[in-house]
């Protein structure tokens, strides 16, 4: 339920530039604990917690989205390149077998960051964090647009620069 906000955090690493990602990560990391601690009631250190598992995933992620591109790069060479169907079919063939792994291995991956992450919350947390998903993506890709994630008094990234979503105790 709350795998949109995964596929945006595998967008975003893998659009990132390497040296970006890690200027980049501090202040994502400090959204998403403040995030958890202030719209889904988590304490401090379950929400650090919770951060350095989302980090490591992204990090996955961002691994097999990369291998995932290096197999499109040389599947656009065969496949525009000269050879036959037949010639190109056969040079593909084991690339698709990777591709496909590397699929199936990402999927993995985020079924057990989310089974990770489930097993830290309790079930009002669990609906809090699924209620406030789209609107973190959705201040994510504001902050990305105005020129990155910053730490500005009253950015996108800032509670309530933005904000919405289910607060503890609103309804």
């Amino acid at each position: 339920m709350f795998r949109p906000a995964l596929l945006l955090s595998i967008l975003l690493i893998a659009a990132a530039p390497a040296s970006a990602q890690i200027e980049e990560e501090r202040p994502l990391a400090r959204f998403r604990q403040e995030q958890l601690q202030q719209i889904v009631g988590l304490p401090e250190e379950q929400a650090r917690t919770v951060v350095d598992r989302w980090s490591r995933y992204d990090r996955e992620q961002f691994e097999k989205t990369q291998q995932i591109q290096q197999l499109r790069k040389r599947f656009n060479g065969i496949l525009m390149g000269p050879g036959s169907e037949e010639d190109k079919s056969a040079k593909v063939k084991p690339l698709l077998d990777q591709f496909v792994d590397l699929r199936r291995q990402q999927a993995e991956l985020k079924f057990k960051f989310e089974d990770d992450i489930r097993g830290k919350l309790n079930p009002a947390q669990q609906v809090r964090l699924i209620v406030q998903v789209e609107d973190m993506q959705r201040r994510v890709v504001e902050a990305l647009r105005q020129g990155g994630i910053a730490n500005r008094p009253n950015g996108p990234l800032r509670p309530g620069g933005m904000g919405g979503g289910l607060r503890r105790g609103e309804r």
